[in-house]
């Protein structure tokens, strides 16, 4: 997995004030974004690695209203020369990645923040959502659909 590091840098969950109890279902959206990818050095055993420094930001939203939670991260990624520069040059173009970086990304993404909002979540006294995984690949989405009977 070339995920090999993941970084918190920023938390905050809001509950809203609310005059009376919203009327009718809470609906609960998460949603990860990419905000930059570029190249960097990090320190490693045998020395300094280059890694994919890719920012991220995840955002969780009610509708009504009743509250909001955002993280700020970074996702390190190591993989070959030829694979780092294919990534940035796709990112600093027309912002489409290769399907598999994406899918690895946005699930790990996903992964660690999902559970990390919803503690924050739970503590404030707003709704709890169900896990979701993420697939750029229509192909994928359609093998993880449950098959009726």
């Amino acid at each position: 997995m070339p995920i090999i590091n993941f970084n918190i840098t920023k938390a905050e969950v809001e509950k809203k004030k609310l005059e009376k109890a919203p009327e009718g279902p809470v609906s609960f959206t998460q949603t990860p974004n990419i905000v930059s990818i570029k190249e960097m050095q990090l320190s490693g055993p045998s020395g300094r690695i280059n890694v994919l420094d890719v920012e991220f930001d995840f955002l969780s939203k009610y509708e009504p209203e009743v509250g909001s939670a955002s993280i700020k991260g970074n996702v390190y990624y190591q993989e070959g020369e030829e694979f780092r520069k294919k990534i940035v040059e796709q990112w600093e173009g027309k912002k489409t990645l290769d399907t598999a970086f994406f899918d690895e990304v946005i699930n790990g993404i996903n992964a660690k923040c999902y559970v990390f909002s919803m503690m924050l979540i739970k503590e404030l006294g707003l709704p709890i959502a169900t896990p979701f995984r993420y697939s750029a690949s229509p192909d994928a989405a359609k093998a993880e659909k449950p098959k009726k009977k």
